[in-house]
């Protein structure tokens, strides 16, 4: 029972982390397209928004599989 309840501990640490990294990468990114828009920045900023977007995914989808194999956010 006891490995049970550390594998389902871990997975929501991992769905949170995952959730987290989301947020700190792709708001941002979304907010600096609504600029880019509205005309406050610049276009060459879609640059940076689309380095912001890949490396965010990149580390959600890795929480993701560390949460689908019950593995420790940081620790593997």
């Amino acid at each position: 029972m006891k490995s049970v309840l550390g594998r389902v501990l871990r997975t929501l640490q991992n769905l949170a982390a995952a959730v987290l990294a989301a947020a700190f990468c792709f708001v941002p990114a979304w907010f600096a397209h609504v600029a880019i828009d509205a005309g406050l920045a610049p276009v060459w900023v879609y640059g940076a928004v689309a380095g912001l977007v890949l490396v965010g995914a990149g580390v959600t989808l890795s929480f993701l599989d560390k949460a689908w194999h019950g593995r420790k956010p940081l620790g593997d």
